[in-house]
């Protein structure tokens, strides 16, 4: 018989089980005492109280939102994966014991918040007061980056943004590089085909993910195509910032993702853009 774990809130049933080995959050939460988790949970939280309790306190456990949840369909319907439950288990034990909680409840909520959620606003959506459930895990995984319980992949790209301003140690130059090389390749495909790199008045600014220049190039080749069939008169910037994926933003990481998009706007407000086109 497999090994079961528990999952334990006050003010929520108990729950069993399979246990899973997480040695992202194992290692992160070794050197975690109480004191430095208490203080991380009331500053994260601190001024956001109020709005934290209104939607808390407002939920109504009707179960609208499970429906919503594709972790929680995909999961036959297990209780743990109701986005009610994952804001139990989280946010409102926090509350609760007032930021007292030990390193294993902080190792529960980053798996939760980053394993068990997409932050898609699905929930959101379906709630019949509109309470705004992805705020919450959100503030869950802010809490969890500020004490550096994240996975290691996300805190990977995290660290490519805040160093070079793109999720894949894209050097500025190889960016530059690869739009003329594309340039080249596709315009001896279509005649006249340009990929105009920091035009001036351009109506448009094309803004790629990081994986595109550096992986996945055809997508650059589709673009100039599309673009040049609809007339429109486009640009891709000279300067960083031009990676939109902004992956800090999925990490709470508020200073690198607010990084990210000054980058972009700064970008568009030099050469006077009137549009920003963002890949997916």
């Amino acid at each position: 018989m497999a090994v079961k774990e528990k999952i334990i809130s006050r003010d929520f049933p108990e729950y069993i089980r399979e246990p899973n080995p997480e040695p992202d959050f194992d290692r992160p939460i070794e050197g975690l005492t109480p004191e430095k988790i208490e203080k991380t949970i009331m500053a994260v939280l601190g001024a956001r109280t109020a709005r934290i309790r209104s939607v808390v306190e407002t939920c109504i456990h009707c179960g609208l939102c499970s429906k919503a949840c594709q972790w929680y369909l995909s999961n036959d319907g297990d209780p743990t994966y109701a986005p009610v439950a994952k804001i139990r288990m989280t946010i409102w034990e926090m509350l609760k014991r007032k930021g007292k909680v030990d390193a294993e409840f902080i190792k529960q909520c980053a798996r939760i918040v980053f394993t068990e959620c997409n932050i898609c606003h699905r929930c959101s959506m379906y709630c019949p007061y509109g309470l705004d459930i992805t705020f919450i895990i959100g503030l869950v995984r802010r809490v969890c980056f500020v004490l550096g319980v994240v996975p290691q992949r996300m805190m990977d790209q995290d660290h490519s943004h805040a160093t070079s301003l793109n999720q894949v140690w894209f050097a500025q130059n190889d960016w530059i590089d690869t739009m003329q090389w594309q340039e080249e390749e596709v315009g001896a495909e279509v005649k006249d085909l340009q990929i105009p790199i920091d035009k001036e008045g351009a109506e448009v600014m094309w803004l790629p993910l990081g994986a595109e220049p550096k992986t996945n190039t055809y997508h650059i080749e589709r673009t100039a195509k599309i673009m040049m069939a609809a007339g429109i008169n486009w640009t891709v910037p000279g300067k960083d910032v031009w990676d939109s994926s902004n992956m800090p933003m999925f990490l709470r990481d508020f200073a690198t993702m607010q990084r990210i998009v000054r980058g972009l706007y700064d970008n568009a407000a030099r050469l006077r853009i009137k549009k920003l086109v963002l890949t997916e």
